[in-house]
């Protein structure tokens, strides 16, 4: 009997043996008889999650760069190069512009990049020539030492997230490098608080304008490029005036020195203007346009709102520089989030 209905009905795969109408213990019933309202009922069950696996507290933190292995075995000739540049580049030995020209043709590999990038008086050196500020026994200028210099830096760090993590790590070496202090003993300036303590962008800054090597000057921005990958230093650039210096290089006058105008623009879109270069967007520029009269002044020519006057003005002396007219594109486009003169952030 059907408990909902009240009416009887067949049972269905059961044994009746000795029933009538039933085969081999099982009742057949008609087809007539059969009931023609079925519905089966499909219960949805939860699927189990796949259980994630636990870390221990004291596990490593992944590094999407991955490990960095040594030169095969076979390699060993250009290890105990390496390793011997190394060594004289820090000893100032007799070897030492050979040992450049070792270290520039190496630095390109991740590995001894990352080398590089560990060793704190080899890299405090190359930060010191760089800026061009050598020793006596070996000046930054003599033999294109500046130049070598920077390549090595920017070819170490490139593409290299694990070396650059560890030039960070010597942040305050390389804003603050002992040779700066030096030369502001040397020259009798005395020191002072970290205010007045020379730094990456000062000492730099200070010899842009006896700098007419434009390979040399070129490599620097490049080496700055990449420097400024990491926040921390980027930051501590800006901060010091960064933007300034590399205004001032891009008005360096003369024609040698169109092929460093365009790197800078390159290390702008890299690093402030170009998300798909892996810029981070809204850190500069953060002022809006300067007006061009401004722009003009001795005192506030570099200004950050004076970028475009001063790359605009430089497209009407050298027309048909596609690269020049994208960066006056980029830098309005962004400033567009801040306001795009100096009328709107006085309302």
């Amino acid at each position: 009997m059907n408990i909902w209905s009240g009416e009887k009905e067949a049972r269905l795969n059961i044994p009746m043996e000795g029933g009538e109408g039933a085969v081999d213990g099982v009742l057949e019933i008609p087809t007539d008889q059969l009931p023609t309202d079925q519905s089966i009922i499909v219960v949805p069950q939860p699927e189990d999650p796949e259980p994630k696996p636990l870390l221990p507290k004291d596990a490593p933190v992944y590094e999407a760069a991955g490990k960095i292995s040594p030169p095969s075995p076979e390699a060993g000739d250009e290890i105990t190069t390496f390793q011997k540049a190394m060594i004289t580049i820090q000893m100032e030995a007799r070897a030492f512009d050979s040992a450049l020209d070792d270290l520039r043709d190496l630095s390109h590999d991740i590995y001894y990049g990352l080398e590089i990038a560990k060793d704190g008086p080899v890299l405090e050196k190359l930060i010191c020539l760089t800026l061009g500020y050598g020793t006596e026994k070996m000046p930054a200028r003599e033999n294109g030492r500046d130049h070598k210099a920077a390549n090595i830096l920017a070819s170490s760090i490139q593409n290299n997230p694990t070396a650059l993590k560890e030039v960070s790590e010597f942040r305050k070496m390389v804003m603050y490098p002992s040779c700066g202090i030096a030369e502001q003993i040397k020259s009798g300036k005395g020191g002072g608080a970290e205010k007045g303590i020379p730094n990456f962008v000062s000492m730099l800054r200070a010899r842009l304008g006896r700098e007419k090597d434009a390979g040399a000057l070129k490599a620097k921005v490049g080496a700055i490029s990449g420097l400024l990958k990491d926040s921390l230093l980027r930051d501590e650039f800006l901060e010091k005036g960064g933007m300034e210096l590399l205004l001032a290089i891009f008005l360096k006058k003369g024609e040698q020195f169109d092929g460093v105008r365009m790197k800078v623009a390159e290390l702008l879109n890299d690093n402030f203007l170009d998300e798909g270069m892996g810029a981070q967007l809204g850190v500069w520029p953060k002022m809006p346009v300067s007006e061009a009269k401004a722009c003009e002044s001795k005192a506030r020519m570099l200004e950050d709102g004076c970028w475009e006057t001063h790359v605009e003005a430089f497209m009407e002396r050298s027309p048909g520089k596609e690269w020049a007219s994208e960066l006056v594109s980029s830098l309005k486009e962004q400033r567009g989030r801040f306001g795009d003169s100096i009328k709107d952030r006085e309302l």
